[in-house]
């Protein structure tokens, strides 16, 4: 091969090779599969020649060699062609001796497959098992209950139909952009919201738009339903719908070559400016495996200025460091293989996994991810949850044993199964210290008809209603009817408080076989709930009778529980 062949070859592997990476962005990193594979490949391309120039070589001397012989020995092969003449004398296995060279890639793809039995689990359970710690929490101490107008109802397809509703109200926005699907949950200035941003139609509205940016994202409450398409200043420049440069998977990997990334999630800052947060991951197990989150980049999507940190010195207004299949994996490692790899094929004993499926819960200003914890044995209950901050990673477990989400949700859908409509999956709530599963009720459409509250240690207990407030009141009644035929020493009750004052109003209802009496007082806005068992002449009380009520001080939902009732008069 002439030096300017040569030299030709290497220029067009080399930008071959630059246009590969500059559309895969594989991380330039020996410590990722992807990129040792094609480093690989990349070699075997690069020894090519020289293996052509060997082979080359070696043919010319053996066919000089071949001729000479025959013409020296003057004897010829009957029935041989001209061009196998050529070969008469030749050695086989001197050619093949310039692939010496290929033992360079071969020695590479073994030292690939070496470095990858090291993260295997038969050798390495009990890093796996390590990746994530689980703290034993309290969960009425964790887990504060909250008013009905603080619970979120709106779920992510929920949230996706607003967002794309709201979009297509926006003529001047709908014939040039699409809505993504992202819908990341965040919290946004104390409230659980969803973001996602706006992306260009096509290739011809990108060229359109590019120079402006994305105009717009949207952020869906998840209490209130109230959709809003908040406008950002300057435009935002760098998304994943942009092709080119301003793409923000490139824009990244042309800043960092050599990191590991996980997937770029969008969020917004307190001052509602837009970022991606991408975490960096390392490998904790043997050479590739057991990816961990060790630094997250924040990248301003407007400017595209980005800053690094390690994950402890991550600004507190971010929510999604940890991407939420990363907790599920380790979750499951730890539960699978706290006892060995060879437990976890043959015994299991003590072998534990995550439910089917997961949530996020907003405490404290933080996004946590919510799923049951199950034996292996893949039973209809949970032996407790676990809730994981997704900026932290600090997990907590609750060994409460209780129904799992599925048999909730068809505990919900049984409720209203004259209806046929289909149950969301649960969020887990804190009733009366209780550990309670809340969801929608939707139709074939989608929307939402109804609430279902079901109590998580007993799956029998279950309300609905049209809303959250009617759903908790009759979730209380229920719960009420339930504690006051089992004393549960689990539950914390609060404080008695005590009042009199003239009936202005009373009703009564039956639930499972129970009348509960809701009444109100003169003086007193609040709502006071009480079992007929507690006081026999209750079903005789009318408007205008004067009584003394002991009661608890939290209330559920709106209303109070009442734990004594007497006459005024004595009676």
């Amino acid at each position: 091969m002439k030096t300017k062949s040569l030299i030709a070859y290497y220029a067009a592997l080399l930008a071959g090779a630059l246009i590969y990476w500059f559309f895969t962005l594989i991380p330039l990193n020996f410590r990722d599969r992807t990129f040792f594979i094609h480093f690989i490949v990349l070699v075997a391309l690069a020894l090519l020649p020289f293996l052509h120039l060997g082979l080359r070589a070696r043919l010319r001397q053996q066919f000089e060699q071949a001729r000479v012989n025959r013409f020296a020995s003057g004897q010829q092969q009957p029935g041989c062609t001209p061009f196998l003449r050529m070969f008469q004398g030749y050695n086989v296995k001197s050619l093949f001796s310039t692939r010496r060279l290929l033992l360079i890639p071969v020695v590479l793809l073994v030292l690939y497959f070496i470095l990858g039995l090291t993260g295997t689990p038969i050798f390495q359970a009990k890093r796996y098992a390590s990746l994530i710690t689980k703290v034993e929490g309290v969960f009425v101490d964790d887990i504060a209950e909250i008013e009905f107008y603080d619970i979120p109802t709106v779920d992510r397809e929920s949230a996706l139909r607003l967002g794309n509703k709201r979009m297509g109200e926006m003529a001047d926005l709908v014939s040039q952009f699409d809505v993504t699907g992202d819908y990341t949950q965040i919290n946004y200035q104390g409230r659980p919201i969803r973001v996602t941003p706006l992306e260009y139609g096509d290739i011809f509205k990108w060229l359109n738009n590019r120079a402006n940016g994305l105009p717009r994202y949207v952020r869906v409450d998840l209490i209130s339903s109230e959709v809003d398409l908040d406008p950002i200043p300057g435009g935002m420049k760098y998304s994943e719908s942009e092709p080119l440069f301003r793409n923000i998977d490139r824009h990244l990997r042309f800043q960092y070559p050599t990191l590991i990334f996980g997937t770029p999630l969008f969020e917004i800052d307190e001052t509602a400016t837009p970022y991606w947060i991408t975490p960096v991951m390392t490998p904790k197990v043997g050479w590739f495996s057991g990816l961990d989150v060790t630094e997250v980049i924040l990248t301003n999507a407007v400017n595209g200025s980005s800053d690094r940190y390690k994950i402890e010195d991550c600004p507190t207004w971010v929510d999604r460091t940890y991407p939420s299949d990363m907790i599920l994996k380790q979750l499951n490692d730890n539960g699978r293989y706290q006892s060995g790899w060879l437990n976890s094929m043959f015994g299991q004993k003590g072998v534990l996994q995550t439910t089917a499926g997961y949530n996020y819960l907003a405490i404290n200003d933080d996004v946590y991810l919510y799923t049951g914890i199950t034996s292996v044995a893949s039973d209809s209950s949970n032996l407790g949850f676990v809730l994981v901050n997704q900026r932290t990673k600090d997990t907590r477990f609750y060994p409460i044993s209780s129904a799992d989400e599925m048999s909730a949700m068809a505990s919900a859908q049984g409720a209203v199964q004259e209806k046929g409509y289909i149950s969301t999956f649960p969020i887990l709530l804190n009733i009366e210290g209780r550990p309670t599963y809340c969801m929608a009720l939707k139709d074939n459409a989608q929307l939402v008809k109804m609430y279902a509250m079901v109590d998580a240690q007993n799956y029998q207990a279950t309300a609905v209603g049209n809303s959250i407030r009617e759903t908790i009141a009759n979730y209380t009644v229920r719960l009420a009817a339930q504690l006051s035929s089992q004393q549960d020493e689990d539950r914390v009750v609060s404080e008695a408080v005590s009042v009199s004052g003239a009936i202005t109003d009373i009703k009564s209802v039956v639930i499972d076989g129970n009348t509960v009496f809701y009444f109100m007082l003169d003086g007193e806005d609040a709502v006071f709930s009480a079992m007929h068992s507690i006081y026999e002449k209750l079903p005789f009380l009318q408007i205008g009778d004067t009584i003394d009520v002991d009661y608890r001080s939290e209330s559920i939902g709106g209303l109070y529980l009442v734990e004594q009732i007497t006459r005024a008069d004595g009676e």
